[in-house]
């Protein structure tokens, strides 16, 4: 034990040396401040400054007791950062000469003072500033703008209807629901863009702004729309919106009138089988009342989290309104409903093992995507809240060649698909027949030895607010 203690004390006493010996060596600089000897700002254009034109800073510093470091350059317009760089200064003395370019984006006023803030700083952290305030920018005047469809490839006028929130707009139009477009502020004869002048559209942050003529289309769509009536383009906040009339929810829905497609689908068993179904997309309204044509029996093939059969042909939609994906399975009678694209917190997706939808006996799910037979939408009931409906079976799995292919084992997904998780594990689970058990789960919600001897449809509530969950057999 001596021998352990005197070898670490030894390290320690070699470590501080070296310590010792490096700080040693650095060599330390009096307390001094830089000076600028000049500091200046210059247009490359003479005249009115615009924004998108360049500026020049120049800039000479010293610091005759210590090396300089770095020179700081900061950009601002209206409180805005727009441009920064930090330049290595070596020596005594340094001079400095760049070229910024002030761009013309959000926010941007009229007549605006442009502050160019520069810091020198030296070797041992003291520093000189300096704002150099003698440039004003203004707005590039564009009385008239024009939105180019890709899909008509013509250009429509938006004229300037609010001059001074540099809002421009045209109305009566008559696109669909998703238009790709460019915003040119000049068109030709032919109504084309006129490339040779400034154009808008997704440039390379993915934001509204200047593009060439390989730059990218900005893109509106809005599935609850029937088409886009009106444009409004704000050149202050740099923002585009499209409106038009909604959608109205449906009256009727007759799955025979649905698209066929062909659907591939994996079970618990790791059994795949191709099926032809019947999709479509349709716009539900909350509480909405349809009649509905080509089932066969509702109260047996609608999912009770999203429908209330209503009669004998009539049902009510539960859900949000909204535009969702339809899908129905003739060859056992039943319909799903979902929002592929929906991400929490709008709803939660449920994928595992041991159940299917809300049919006695029923088993598909198998840690799959492919179709709605293999995982579930759930319905946000309330703000954290959502909930499914299954047929759960929970067994041993000892029949199995794999014992888990056999259990009730699921997690609650963010999205469609793998990604961001519910971990059970941070849930207060009330009943006895789910557990969270072991790190290899990673956080599943899984059956215990007591739902072995319980299988039968449950609703399955899970509140992200307050971290617990219902499990009640209806």
């Amino acid at each position: 034990m001596n021998k352990i203690l005197n070898s670490i004390l030894l390290f320690s006493s070699v470590i501080m040396l070296f310590s010792c010996a490096d700080d040693g060596l650095r060599v330390k600089y009096p307390a001094s401040t830089p000076v600028f000897n000049s500091a200046t700002v210059e247009q490359i254009h003479a005249g009115t400054f615009i924004y998108g034109d360049s500026i020049v800073i120049n800039s000479e510093v010293t610091d005759t007791k210590t090396p300089l470091s770095t020179l700081d350059i900061k950009i601002i317009v209206n409180d805005e950062l727009i441009a920064s760089e930090s330049v290595r200064t070596k020596g005594n003395n340094g001079a400095y000469t760049g070229t910024f370019v002030v761009p013309f984006g959000p926010y941007m006023p009229d007549n605006a003072e442009v502050e160019v803030h520069l810091s020198s700083i030296n070797v041992e952290g003291y520093h000189a500033d300096t704002v150099l305030t003698n440039i004003i920018a203004k707005r590039p005047e564009i009385p008239t703008m024009y939105f180019f469809s890709n899909v008509t490839g013509l250009a429509v006028e938006l004229k300037l209807t609010d001059a001074a929130n540099y809002i421009y707009s045209a109305e009566g139009l008559t696109f669909g629901n998703e238009i790709n477009f460019v915003l040119p502020t000049k068109i030709t004869r032919f109504k084309k863009v006129d490339w040779t002048a400034p154009v808008f559209g997704k440039n390379a942050d993915g934001e509204l702004g200047f593009i060439d003529q390989d730059g990218d289309s900005l893109t509106l769509s809005d599935a609850t729309l029937i088409g886009f009536e009106k444009i409004t383009l704000d050149l202050f906040n740099f923002t585009v919106v499209g409106t038009g009339k909604k959608l109205e929810p449906i009256t009727e829905l007759n799955v025979n009138a649905l698209s066929s497609v062909d659907l591939k689908s994996t079970n618990h068993l790791n059994v795949s089988v191709t099926e032809s179904w019947k999709k479509g997309s349709l716009y539900f309204g909350k509480d909405s009342e349809f009649t509905v044509s080509g089932i066969a029996n509702l109260s047996n093939s609608l999912s009770p989290d999203f429908f209330e059969v209503t009669g004998a042909n009539t049902a009510k939609f539960l859900g949000e309104t909204g535009v969702y994906t339809v899908y129905y399975l003739p060859s056992i009678d039943y319909l799903f409903v979902e929002q592929p694209d929906a991400v929490y917190p709008d709803v939660l997706w449920l994928d595992g093992v041991g159940f299917g939808r809300p049919q006695a006996g029923v088993k598909t799910a198998s840690w799959n995507w492919n179709s709605p037979l293999e995982y579930t939408f759930c319905r946000k009931v309330s703000n954290g809240v959502f909930q499914t409906t299954i047929y759960i079976e929970h067994t041993d799995g000892s029949d199995l060649a794999e014992a888990w292919r056999g259990a009730f084992n699921s997690k609650f997904f963010h999205q469609r698909g793998w990604g961001g998780e519910v971990d059970a594990r941070e849930y207060t689970i009330s009943t006895p027949l789910l557990q969270a058990p072991t790190e290899s789960d990673l956080g599943n919600f899984k059956g215990t030895d007591a739902l072995l001897t319980a299988p039968g449809v449950y609703r399955f509530t899970i509140d992200t607010n307050n971290k617990t969950i219902s499990f009640v057999k209806i």
